[in-house]
C-alpha cells in the first residue's frame, strides 16, 4: 500500500483519540476520578460531554505532565470508559474463577510451600499499600518463578514492580500511568515499549510486553456488597486493559488483577465488556492466588488471550513483520499472509464494540490485499463475508478472496472464554477474518472535480447492482468509497464501495420494521435519525442510503473552501454531527427544504458541478419529504402500500440521480433532470 493511503487511514483510526491536556497533580487526579465514578450511575452522554470539558478546563491549569497511578486514572479517559462500560459489567461465580488456568496439583503444592514464608509477613492492618508493597511482589515473583514460567524457549515471564514507572499511552500527550506491578513478558507477541520523546517513559517494560497488571489496594477500600465500589475497580483498571488491547493487536481478551493485603480480584475485559470475580482471601485459599497469576504467567498465548494466528517476527526485542494465517473455509488448509508492516493500518481504540483492525498483507504470489479481522453479533445482522459473497462479480464492490468464521472455535466466540451469564445476557460476539483484494485511498483524497465525479457515480452504480443482488450497503460514508489503485481505472471501477459490515438484506416484497440504525452521524438520513426511539420507523432502506451519498458528495464539496469561507462545513460539521438525533436531523431538513445557494459553493467547482449540485438538492430534499409525508412522526401505523409504490420507482430514483452526475462529468446542463 502506498506510504500516503496507509497514513490517510491510520491518521483517521487515530482522529477519536486526539490527545487532552493532562497536567493535573496526582491527588487532584484521584478527587475529580472519585468524583466521576461516584457520579457514574446519573452520567448520560451529553452529560459526560460536560465532564470532559470540565477536566480539560482543570487540565490546562498547571503545567507539568500527569503521571497517573493506579488509584486515579487519566481523567480524559475516565468518561469514555465509564462510557462503554455502562450495562456491560457482570459478575463471575468463584466456579468460573476455578476453572481458569487449570495448573497441576504438583505444581500448586510446590509454590504453596514456597510462598507461605512471605504471606506470613504480610501486615494484618496496613495504613498503605506501601506497607505490604515489597512483600507482596515477593509473593508474586516466587509464583512466577517456582512454578517454571520465568524463561523456557524463549517465552520468558517475569513479576516487576511498577510502581515507579511510566507507561505511556496512545494518543495521550504528556500522560503516563504507572500500575503497581505488572507480568513482563518475552515471546513473538511481546516487544519492548517504542521509543518516546519523554525522557520518564520506561523502555524495558510498557503495554506492549506485559500479559497483565495488577493493582495494589487496602482490603478496607474493596468491597463485594457496593456496586459503586466494584464499578470504581473495572473503570480503572479499564484504563490499562484498553492500552494493552492497543498495543497488543493480537489480544482477544485482557485479564488483570486487584489485590489486597488480604484478598484478589480477578477482573476479564473483552468485546462484549467485562466481568470480575468475587474477592477470595488468598491467605485462606492460596490456591486461588497461585492459578490467577500462574495462568497469567502462561508460556502459552491462547491461554492469555492472544491470537496465534498471528505471529510476528524479533529482532533486537521489536517485532518485525510476520506472518497471519487464515483457515480457508472450505478445505481447512492454511493460508498464510505475509505482512507488510509491523502493526495494522487501521486498529480501533473502543474497548468494547468490533475490535477492528487491518492489515496491509501479501500472499504467496506477491498480491498486495487487505486483511480484516473483527468481532460480529448476529444482532447486526449476517457476516460481512456472507454479503461480499453475494457481491461477488459487482462492479465496483469490495470483492471477497477468502474469509474465515471462527464461530463454535476455541476463543472463537466471547462466550467460549465467558461463563454463561448470571445477570443480563452479554451480547455474544464471534471473530472472523476477511480477505479482500488492495484498492486505493479514500475518496476524500480525489485529485480534481472529474476524479471525484467519476468514483461517485461508479460507487452509486455499484450501490444500485449490489440491490439488485438483495443486498443494501446500509452505511454510506467518505471512508466506505475507495477510489482505485490503478492510474486510469475502467469506468465501474473508478470509485469502491467498500465495508459491509452493517449491509442488510433487501426484500420489497414483504414490510419490514427497523430494528437499528447504523451509520456515521453526519451521512445519516433524516428518517433514520428522527425514527431512533420510535415504534413505527421504516426499514433502513435505499432512499436512506441516496440520501447519505448526497451528504457525501456535500462534505467533499465544501471542504474544498475558498480562504476564509468555511463557513457552510463548518456549520454542516457543528449541526449534522449533533448528538442529538432530533437536532441533526432537523439542521438537514431544513437546509433540504431551502433553494440551494450557488454562490456558497467554493469556486474550485465548475459551473456543471454548481448546476448538478441544485438539481441533486431539490431531487434529495422531494424524495425525503414523499418519505415523511408516508410514515409521518412514526409514532402510528402507517400505510405499507404507500411506501411499496415508492419503491416501485427505485430503479429511476438511481437512473435520474446518476444522470445528474453524467451530465456534470460531461461537462453540460443538469438541471433538467429533477
Amino acid at each position: 500500500m502506498p506510504a500516503a493511503r496507509t497514513e490517510k487511514k491510520a491518521a483517521a483510526a487515530r482522529s477519536a483519540e486526539a490527545p487532552l491536556p493532562a497536567s493535573i497533580s496526582s491527588n487532584r487526579v484521584c478527587d475529580i476520578c472519585d468524583t466521576v465514578v461516584n457520579r457514574a450511575s446519573d452520567l448520560k452522554r451529553h452529560k459526560l460531554t460536560h465532564l470532559g470539558l470540565f477536566i480539560r478546563i482543570l487540565a490546562s491549569r498547571n503545567q507539568h505532565p500527569t503521571k497517573m497511578n493506579p488509584s486515579g486514572p487519566s481523567p480524559p479517559q475516565l468518561p469514555s470508559i465509564i462510557e462503554e462500560l455502562e450495562d456491560r459489567i457482570e459478575p463471575a461465580s468463584l466456579t468460573w474463577a476455578k476453572s481458569l488456568h487449570r495448573i497441576p496439583f504438583k505444581v500448586i503444592s510446590r509454590v504453596r510451600a514456597a510462598i507461605s514464608p512471605d504471606l506470613s509477613t504480610l501486615p494484618q492492618f496496613p495504613t498503605s499499600t506501601d506497607d505490604f508493597r515489597e512483600p507482596l511482589i515477593n509473593v508474586l515473583q516466587t509464583i512466577v518463578k517456582v512454578s517454571g514460567r520465568m524463561s523456557r524457549g524463549g517465552r520468558t515471564r517475569e513479576v516487576v514492580d511498577t510502581s515507579g514507572m511510566c507507561f505511556e499511552h496512545r494518543g495521550m500527550k504528556d500522560f503516563f500511568s504507572s500500575p503497581d506491578a505488572a507480568i513482563k513478558a518475552r515471546g513473538r507477541s511481546f516487544e519492548l515499549p517504542r521509543a518516546s520523546v519523554c525522557p520518564a517513559v520506561d523502555a524495558t517494560i510498557g503495554y506492549s510486553n506485559v500479559t497483565t497488571v495488577i493493582r495494589f489496594k487496602l482490603d478496607s477500600k474493596t468491597s463485594d456488597a457496593e456496586e459503586d465500589i466494584i464499578k470504581d475497580e473495572v473503570y480503572r483498571m479499564g484504563i490499562f486493559a484498553k492500552e494493552i488491547f492497543l498495543c497488543q493487536p493480537n489480544r482477544l481478551f485482557v485479564r488483570v488483577i486487584v489485590i489486597t493485603e488480604r484478598r484478589v480480584r480477578l477482573i476479564q475485559y473483552d468485546r462484549a465488556g467485562a466481568l470480575y470475580t468475587p474477592l477470595i482471601d488468598y491467605h485462606e485459599n492460596p490456591n486461588m492466588l497461585i492459578r490467577f497469576v500462574v495462568g497469567l504467567a502462561s508460556r502459552f498465548e491462547d491461554q492469555l488471550g492472544l491470537d496465534t494466528s498471528i505471529q510476528w517476527g524479533s529482532h533486537g526485542g521489536r517485532k518485525t513483520p510476520g506472518t497471519i494465517t487464515i483457515a480457508d473455509p472450505f478445505t481447512r488448509l492454511p493460508k498464510v499472509y505475509t505482512m507488510r508492516s509491523v502493526r495494522p493500518f487501521i486498529n480501533r481504540s473502543e474497548l468494547c464494540g468490533r475490535g477492528t483492525r487491518m492489515w496491509d498483507v501479501r500472499d504467496k504470489d506477491g498480491r498486495d490485499l487487505v486483511l480484516k479481522d473483527a468481532w460480529s453479533t448476529g444482532a447486526h445482522g449476517k457476516p460481512e463475508y456472507f454479503y461480499l459473497a453475494k457481491a461477488k462479480g459487482v462492479d465496483g464492490v469490495q470483492q471477497l478472496v477468502v474469509y474465515e468464521d471462527r464461530t463454535g472455535r476455541s476463543n472463537g466466540e466471547i462466550r467460549s472464554f465467558r461463563p454463561a451469564s448470571v445477570g443480563r445476557p452479554f451480547t455474544n460476539k464471534s471473530f472472523q477474518r476477511i480477505v479482500t483484494p488492495l484498492y486505493g485511498a479514500p475518496i476524500r483524497a480525489f485529485d480534481d472535480e472529474a476524479e471525484l465525479l467519476k468514483a461517485l457515480y461508479d460507487a452509486i452504480a455499484a450501490h444500485w447492482n449490489l440491490l439488485k443482488r438483495g443486498v443494501l450497503h446500509c452505511d454510506i460514508s467518505t471512508g466506505n468509497i475507495l477510489l482505485p489503485e490503478e492510474r486510469n481505472p475502467t469506468p465501474g471501477l473508478r470509485g469502491i464501495l467498500i465495508d459491509l459490515d452493517f449491509a442488510t438484506e433487501v426484500d420489497y416484497t414483504r414490510p419490514t420494521i427497523n430494528l437499528r440504525a447504523v451509520g456515521t452521524r453526519f451521512y445519516q438520513s433524516i428518517i433514520l435519525l428522527k425514527g431512533l426511539g420510535e415504534r413505527y420507523k421504516p426499514v433502513h432502506d435505499h432512499l436512506d442510503d441516496l440520501e447519505s451519498f448526497y451528504y457525501v458528495l456535500l462534505d467533499l464539496i465544501f471542504r474544498r473552501s475558498d480562504p476564509g469561507k468555511t463557513w457552510v462545513i463548518d456549520w454542516m460539521e457543528d449541526e449534522w454531527n449533533n448528538d442529538d438525533d432530533e437536532l441533526s436531523a432537523s439542521a438537514k431538513e431544513y437546509f433540504l427544504s431551502k433553494p440551494f445557494e450557488v454562490k456558497d459553493v467554493p469556486s474550485f467547482w465548475s459551473e456543471e458541478c454548481k448546476e448538478m449540485l441544485m438539481s441533486m438538492h431539490e431531487f434529495i430534499g422531494k424524495l425525503v419529504r414523499e418519505k415523511t409525508a408516508i410514515v409521518g412522526d412514526m409514532t402510528q401505523p402507517w400505510t405499507l402500500e404507500n411506501m411499496a409504490r415508492l419503491y416501485a420507482e427505485k430503479d429511476e430514483h438511481y437512473r435520474k440521480i446518476l444522470a445528474m452526475i453524467e451530465k456534470a462529468i460531461s461537462g453540460t446542463s443538469a438541471m433538467d433532470l429533477c
